[in-house]
């Protein structure tokens, strides 16, 4: 084969490697374009070996620059090794230019073959690639193959450069979305315990701390959504207004611990007579109101309060009986009433039933 036509084929090649190699989409898929376009050297068997993060890895190809099994016991091996400490030096040496020599490739020759070393451009990385022929080759086949091996080289080295770069840019890039991502993280976990802490005192704030009821503000503030609800959805609802009778007796009688145990049974009661969704508060002292979605009548919720007041005095041990006047009234949500105004109604209703109460106690 002329000079000349190795030149023009050498080209093409080259070439159709450079067209391959910008598809590449990673080291690996690069060395395999490169092992496989140096079956054009007609070399036995190619090596190539690169180092990078301190690890080396090895590549092996066949006459036909399909992959083979790494042989890391071969002599082979070994001398590309050797190459590659000597051309780019020792772990501690990283980064000292190869020599002339070394840059252009080394030629070995052995009574049964020879063997052509070359490295990578030292910009690109640090490797070296290792020819092999089982036996001797004309000296204008092995200069020819140097020269090709260069470009195929330098190719390789650029696409391997570019691909490192952009690695590097890719890690770069991926630690700061992650740091980014964590302090995302962080930050939702802070608002988090944040809206839980809102949220916790918020209910402490609309507790009663004797009963467990809702104190005045967590009443108005929920039975006032229900009641917008109930007006929304057209809903039936009530609202009760209750007082513990007889709590001042007690409180003189007993005392203030006693007092304080009868307005415990008083919620206790008084919540038992109604739904889970209810809104049940102590307003205050001996006061207690609810806001219930309750269809029943009003003197059917007073009969029920009743029963469960009976209830209580049959079994319980309290040395005082338990009473409560309770005003109840049904909410008119389509009326321009106010929960306020409602709340006030059953108060009234619920003074005239303790009325009664002290009337048939005489």
């Amino acid at each position: 084969m002329s000079h000349s036509h190795r030149a023009g084929g050498g080209t093409q090649q080259l070439l159709q490697l450079a067209r391959q190699l910008l598809t590449a989409t990673n080291v690996r898929s690069a060395l395999d374009l490169t092992g496989a376009s140096l079956a054009s050297l007609n070399s036995d068997e190619t090596l190539i070996l690169l180092r990078q993060s301190g690890t080396t890895q090895s590549l092996r190809f066949d006459a036909a620059g399909q992959p083979l099994p790494s042989d890391l016991a071969s002599a082979l091996y070994r001398l590309a090794l050797h190459a590659l400490a000597q051309t780019h030096g020792t772990p501690t040496r990283i980064g000292q230019p190869p020599s002339e020599t070394a840059s252009q490739g080394t030629l070995l020759h052995t009574l049964h073959g020879s063997t052509l070393l070359l490295p990578f451009p030292p910009a690109a990385c640090e490797g070296v690639f290792l020819l092999n022929w089982h036996s001797p080759q004309e000296a204008a086949h092995l200069a020819h193959a140097r020269h090709q091996l260069q470009e195929i080289a330098c190719l390789a080295g650029a696409c391997l450069a570019g691909l490192n770069t952009r690695q590097r840019r890719e890690t770069r890039l991926n630690a700061r979305v992650a740091v980014l991502r964590q302090a995302g993280r962080q930050h939702a976990q802070d608002m988090r315990m944040r809206d839980a802490q809102t949220a916790e005192a918020r209910d402490l704030a609309s507790i009663d701390v004797m009963t467990g009821l809702q104190n005045r503000r967590g009443f108005f503030v929920r039975a006032e959504q229900c009641f917008l609800l109930a007006r929304q959805q057209a809903r039936a609802c009530s609202v009760v207004f209750a007082d513990v009778d007889g709590l001042k007796t007690v409180n003189d009688e007993l005392g203030h611990e006693k007092g304080d145990e009868l307005i415990r049974h008083g919620a206790a009661v008084f919540r038992s007579a109604f739904q889970s969704g209810d809104v049940i508060a102590r307003l205050g002292g001996d006061e207690f109101a609810a806001f219930t979605f309750d269809e029943a009548a009003p003197e059917d919720i007073r009969t029920r309060l009743s029963g469960r007041i009976a209830d209580f005095n049959r079994s319980s041990r309290f040395p005082g009986t338990l009473s409560l006047s309770a005003g109840v009234v049904s909410c008119d949500t389509f009326s321009s009433a106010s929960l306020a105004d409602y709340l006030q109604l059953a108060d009234v209703e619920m003074y005239q039933q303790k009325h009664r109460h002290v009337r048939s106690a005489r």
